[in-house]
């Protein structure tokens, strides 16, 4: 029995609903942004022709700063160039400046907001710089607490996996002894098939019960690792697939597929090497080591559940009670009155 690191858990999650408070909150203020001006939605989505800015700027803390420090954008052609950058949190940013310098272009039609139009693009852009600090609070912490956590480490040093990847995958597979070989792993993720039988035909489906959690994280491994190992075999086999015709995000499931044997045998190697440099004698782990604790994780762990002790009627395999032979010789006993009475 293995049990989670409760404070590695706990943190890994607590940033992914962080992460999802974020996006929704993003969400809102991508709609009232749409209705306050159209102008200044399509700029800050880097589709606007008369403004050259890259796609999303809205997610830059300059500009979560800026609204949420002047959020009636109809007063913002009136401020020079100095106070938008004071207001931004900077003065001396040239890529700030930059992003001034293009908003002029379409900041003569910024209407003037009305006040609670004013509050909801003020509130949610600080909302979201809030759930954003919170998440640099979180990912510093992590690497903190993890400088010593061997599989954490073996993790990230892998190109395009970092702190909160390596970190969640560790959290949510708890042990790598829990899974017998890495297809038990890929099903556990929800990257595996199984079997599915019906009569004469046979296929391979998809498990609808497998932990969302780590399948969101060997997803996020794959696209990282692709971007980030381009001359790499697997980013090779997902362009491939790509040109075949498959979706993205099914070439991706293939590669996230192949990081599983990876990450399985990277720590499998871990554990054995442990193992061997314990300078404890090598033994085979049974039912009773497991129901004493001893094969646990923890190793400080101590269970007070006694061993039972083998005895008359113990069970045996499937859970079945064996059968003695008094019960026997009752049954035989019984069968042979039975006859006689039907002979007499």
């Amino acid at each position: 029995m293995w049990f989670p690191d409760a404070e590695l858990q706990l943190l890994t999650r607590s940033y992914e609903r962080i992460s999802q408070e974020t996006t929704a909150e993003m969400n809102r203020l991508w709609k009232t942004l749409r209705l306050a001006s159209p102008d200044l939605y399509l700029a800050l989505g880097g589709n606007n022709p008369e403004v050259e800015l890259e796609e999303n700027v809205l997610k830059t803390k300059g500009i979560l700063a800026l609204l949420a420090a002047k959020p009636d954008i109809g007063e913002w052609k009136k401020l020079s160039d100095e106070e938008l950058l004071a207001a931004m949190g900077t003065r001396t940013s040239p890529a700030r400046r930059t992003i001034i310098q293009e908003l002029r272009k379409v900041i003569s039609s910024f209407p003037s907001m009305t006040a609670p139009m004013a509050m909801m693009i003020g509130s949610g852009a600080e909302q979201i710089g809030l759930f954003k600090r919170r998440e640099v609070e979180i990912t510093k912490l992590l690497e903190e607490i993890t400088q010593g956590n061997a599989a954490v480490q073996a993790l990230r040093s892998m190109r395009g996996i970092g702190t909160i990847t390596s970190t969640t995958m560790v959290a949510e597979i708890i042990d790598i002894r829990r899974f017998a070989r890495e297809d038990s792993l890929a099903c556990y993720s929800g990257l595996g098939l199984l079997e599915h039988s019906t009569g004469d035909t046979m296929r391979m489906i998809h498990t609808e019960m497998f932990n969302h959690r780590l399948k969101d994280a060997f997803m996020t491994a794959a696209r990282n690792y692709v971007h980030f190992n381009p001359d790499s075999h697997l980013a090779g086999y997902c362009r491939n697939l790509v040109k075949k015709g498959m979706s993205p995000l099914e070439a991706y499931k293939r590669v996230a597929r192949a990081l599983v044997r990876v990450i399985y045998k990277k720590l499998t190697s871990l554990v054995e090497s442990d193992t061997h440099t314990s300078g404890g004698e090598d033994r085979t782990e049974g039912e009773s080591d497991m129901a004493s604790g001893v094969t646990r994780s923890d190793l400080s762990h101590e269970s007070d559940m006694p061993l039972s002790s083998p005895a008359q009627g113990s069970t045996g395999e499937g859970g079945r009670i064996k059968s003695g032979g008094v019960k026997t010789k009752r049954r035989g006993s019984v069968n042979k009155r039975r006859a006689a009475k039907k002979n007499a």
